[in-house]
């Protein structure tokens, strides 16, 4: 072999061994040291909870039937004398039209008529009906070569991912009427995301997608009469920058339907139009100093004229009772400090309204409650120990069952008679006391620490490993999403996830700017994302590192999407706190991200400079000291790989070692088995070894604390 030959192998053979150090060396999962415990917490987990539930309820005139577990149960309507039932026969739905999904982040191209009898279908940007029956097809409208741009029948990408806008075609009741979407996207910007990267050769996939402060699309609505032919413009309104969306009939021949919003959303109108001439006017108005719910419940009651709304005029979501013919018709139904959940029942004879609200101690769980349609009588009819839903009332109204459960405790099923002042008359089932220990794991906790501001209590839940030891110390690993409107800490039950058992202590904590505690709680965060969500984080994690089991030294934390931002923020900003983070699919700078979310949450980038600088993560990459692992799917058409590169090379350009993970045909939702892969060798190496050292002080067990009010 010559000279030259050995230099430029050994060359060859020292660029090899740098970049095998610099990439990421990640065992898989099945390979990590307590795989097999985690296998079998999997396994031992599974299940857990579901001796509580029941299911198929039927009300029989003497006496309810359920199945509970795999076997049919009956008892009297008090609860007593039960005894095993014979299956009752199945109760068959009648067939309504059922068009195929539409897709995350479009719209459905076909709608069938209520009576089924007509289809419409969007085409080659344009919109056809169709004859059931026959099979005849009739042009309704087609794109004009001199308007490129200009689609019918459909709306673009971030109306679907942000207002979850999958419809675009709508049939009145009556099937006379076919309103549909026109959308000008022309001066929408493209932005190139190449597939096929693990193929020969990239195919270019250009998709319109509108970032904070771009142009967006102009949404327009048009409404086909199907007998004459004729096609009207609704009046949706002059302004270019709205958001129209939420569209469809109202009961009977009331009209259409549309929500409106400013660019902003701090301004929300529900509008009615009128098929046949395309005159509209204003219904509700809603207006917030911060951003407004885009789509408020609203119910329609049986006369087709009088609906509920949800208003946060006051801070808290309230019902109200209003009318389309008399938009000043106004009743208030609730005045409540905490939040309504959802309409679950209306007894019209009984002039009664049932519906949840947050009224617990814990705000997580959901109570029920029931008031007069005149907004008199309010009474909470269940106890506030438990999170309540799957409600079935008897056909008298006199009877009702109802799961019971917490994120730490499993559900229980219990019959509540409503005859007299409402009160448990039951259990019918429930699971065993003891399940979590049966599990191998103890109970989780729910436990309250203070936000970064010093006075918000916030709400989390600690999942501990199996044979948790108190006199021992543990790694920390926090489980964050954290982004506005998500909720982590659910009234649900959480047996937690299994990886704890490579022998750390995970935790969740709802921060400010998440969802049901109200106005102010959900509004922290506005203009500055990325400040005192992630502030939230660190106080937590200051709180729980007091605790002598959980080891200050080995904190980690990950997340994806919001969770990746959020990750990536916290590893960043507070170094003293987080030692490893591995960041799927974050947003690294909010510049890069869509119109509707982020515009929502921090306006544009011209009106709210400080806050998008201050958010840009790439700007902090010199600040890195932890350990950190970029994971991110190279078609994600959500949140563009754009955001880890850029945060990559500025890392890259600071000389600062980090780690990252690119999934060639991946998009937003990484399915590859090597993403759990690579994510727990990351944290299981970055932590250290979880033989964790003896603590310096006796405390009480796990899942026993005091839960503060």
């Amino acid at each position: 072999m010559s000279a030259r030959m050995r230099a430029v192998r050994t060359v060859a053979a020292i660029v090899a061994s740098i970049l095998a150090t610099a990439a990421l060396a990640y065992d898989r999962f099945e390979d990590l040291p307590g795989a097999d415990r985690v296998r079998q917490l999997q396994s031992d987990l599974r299940g857990l909870g579901q001796a509580g539930r029941v299911s198929d309820i039927r009300w029989e005139p003497d006496g309810i039937v359920f199945r509970r577990g795999g076997a049919w149960v009956k008892v009297d309507r008090d609860g007593a004398n039960e005894r095993p039932a014979e299956e009752p026969p199945s109760r068959e739905a009648p067939l309504a039209p059922v068009d195929p999904p539409a897709g995350r982040a479009k719209q459905r191209t076909r709608s069938t008529s209520p009576d089924g009898l007509w289809r419409a279908e969007h085409r080659d940007g344009g919109v056809r009906t169709v004859e059931v029956a026959t099979g005849r097809v009739t042009p309704v409208i087609a794109p004009n070569p001199d308007e490129p741009g200009i689609v019918y029948g459909t709306a673009d990408w971030v109306y679907g991912e942000e207002l979850d806008q999958d419809d675009a075609m709508w049939w009145s009741p009556d099937a006379r009427w076919l309103a549909f979407y026109v959308f000008d996207v022309s001066r929408v910007p493209t932005y190139e995301l190449p597939t096929g990267w693990d193929r020969l050769r990239t195919r270019a996939a250009p998709h319109r997608y509108p970032k904070a402060g771009d142009p967006n699309p102009i949404a327009g609505i048009l409404a086909l009469d199907r007998v004459s032919g004729r096609i009207a413009t609704i009046d949706v309104g002059e302004d270019p920058e709205q958001y129209v969306y939420g569209v469809g009939f109202a009961p009977g021949d009331a009209g259409l339907l549309f929500h409106r919003t400013n660019r902003r959303q701090d301004r929300l109108q529900i509008v009615l139009a009128d098929p046949a001439t395309g005159r509209s006017r204003v219904v509700v108005e809603e207006v917030q100093p911060t951003f407004q719910e885009n789509r408020p419940l609203m119910r329609f009651l049986a006369d087709g004229d009088r609906f509920f709304w949800k208003s946060e005029r006051s801070g808290f979501g309230n019902l109200e009772l209003r009318k389309l013919s008399d938009p000043s018709f106004v009743v208030p139904l609730t005045r409540h400090a905490f939040p309504v959940d959802d309409v679950i029942r209306v007894d019209e004879d009984a002039n009664t309204l049932w519906y949840t609200a947050f009224s617990a101690d814990r705000p997580m769980l959901a109570q029920l409650h029931r008031v007069g349609l005149d907004g008199v009588g309010e009474a909470r009819i269940t106890p506030t120990d438990r999170h309540w839903s799957r409600f079935d009332f008897s056909p008298d109204g006199t009877r009702l069952i109802a799961r019971g459960e917490s994120p730490v405790d499993a559900p229980r099923t219990v019959l509540f008679s409503l005859e007299g002042a409402p009160r448990p008359v039951t259990t019918l089932a429930e699971s065993p006391a003891d399940e979590m220990r049966s599990a191998g794991v103890p109970p989780s906790e729910l436990f309250t620490c203070t936000a970064a501001d010093g006075t918000t209590p916030l709400w989390g839940i600690l999942h501990f490993p199996p044979d948790f030891d108190p006199s021992r110390r543990y790694p920390l690993v926090v489980d964050v999403y954290g982004g506005p409107h998500s909720q982590a800490v659910l009234g649900r039950f959480d047996p937690g996830p299994a990886e704890r058992a490579f022998g750390v202590i995970v935790a969740k904590v709802d921060n400010r700017g998440t969802k049901g505690r109200g106005k102010a709680f959900e509004s922290a965060t506005y203009l500055t994302l990325g400040g005192p969500d992630a502030d939230d984080q660190a106080a937590a994690v200051r709180a729980l590192s007091d605790r002598p089991y959980v080891d200050r030294h080995r904190v980690g934390i990950y997340g994806h999407s919001y969770g990746g931002t959020m990750a990536a923020t916290c590893v960043l900003r507070f170094p003293e706190l987080f030692h490893v983070a591995v960041a799927g699919a974050p947003v690294t700078d909010w510049r890069n991200y869509d119109t509707i979310y982020t515009e929502r949450w921090m306006r544009t980038p011209v009106e709210n400079p400080e806050g998008y600088a201050a958010a840009d993560l790439a700007a902090r990459a010199r600040d890195l000291q932890a350990s950190l692992l970029l994971l991110h799917g190279m078609v994600d058409d959500n949140v563009h790989p754009s955001n880890t590169f850029q945060l990559a090379k500025a890392l890259q350009d600071a000389d600062v070692p980090f780690e990252m993970q690119i999934f060639p045909s991946a998009d937003h939702g990484i399915g590859s088995p090597a993403y759990r892969s690579a994510k727990w060798s990351f944290l299981v190496q970055g932590l250290g070894p979880l033989e964790a050292p003896a603590a310096d002080a006796e405390v009480a067990p796990a899942g026993t604390r005091e839960v503060a009010p």
